[in-house]
């Protein structure tokens, strides 16, 4: 009985000492929401620009045309005048009678020679044309029948002397073309000599110069003339 009355006294002393429930802790004040709620700065910014644009006069239409910088008139790009340089150099080079006397030597024939040599070595005649008279200007020039026909009969004979030319070697292996020398003095021909209408200035036995194995060698050109300021072959080979 006595032991009961210890056991229940002691466990109302400990009852009473039990602590009691501790409060809740409150947020802290930067925790919570702003009351204000104001928006933020660029907003404002914003809405500050927006309402001055609006107040702005509105721009001047200019019809879609850009209006200079500098407030002045846009200045005009001058069209450029036609070059008339060209027309008046080929008019300056050609001459009614012909008498331009061409060079002895310059890189256009020079480079006609080449074409000449290099249709011999590989016996294509057609290569040698340039180096040979124009039919245009041959029909005034001739004071013949029919001049048309009598450059056609040259020209045929060119094509053949080129021929002959090459059959003078077995072989052209190796062969270099050195250059062309104008043969004798040029002479000028004037109107109603060697039936012809128009003067020129000729030459007789030219050089086409070449080397082969070494060794320098030539080609005799039978006849040059001019026509405005150039060299041209009427006749290569021998002719009757």
């Amino acid at each position: 009985m006595r032991e009961r009355v210890v056991v229940g006294a002691l466990a109302m002393v400990m009852g009473c000492a039990a602590p009691g429930p501790t409060p809740e802790a409150r947020p802290a004040e930067s925790a919570q929401p702003s009351s204000a709620g104001a928006p933020p700065k660029a907003t404002a910014a914003a809405g500050a620009g927006a309402a001055e644009a609006a107040s702005a006069p509105p721009a001047e239409d200019t019809g879609g045309a850009a209006l200079p910088q500098d407030g002045g008139a846009a200045a005009a790009t001058p069209q450029q005048a036609p070059d008339a340089g060209a027309e008046a150099d080929a008019a300056a080079t050609f001459a009614a009678d012909n008498k331009i006397k061409p060079p002895l030597a310059s890189e256009e024939l020079t480079a006609r020679a080449r074409g000449l040599f290099e249709a011999i070595v590989k016996n294509e005649p057609a290569l040698a044309d340039p180096f040979w008279f124009p039919k245009e200007p041959f029909i005034p020039l001739k004071d013949v029948k029919d001049p048309g026909k009598y450059w056609d009969n040259l020209h045929a004979a060119y094509v053949n002397d080129v021929k002959a030319m090459h059959r003078k070697r077995k072989g052209w292996e190796g062969a270099r073309f050195v250059g062309f020398e104008v043969g004798s003095t040029p002479k000028w021909v004037p109107p109603g000599d060697e039936v012809n209408k128009i003067g020129y200035y000729r030459s007789f036995h030219g050089k086409l110069k070449y080397e082969i194995d070494g060794k320098p060698a030539s080609l005799d050109v039978h006849t040059i003339i001019s026509w405005q300021g150039r060299w041209y072959i009427t006749h290569l080979g021998k002719f009757k």
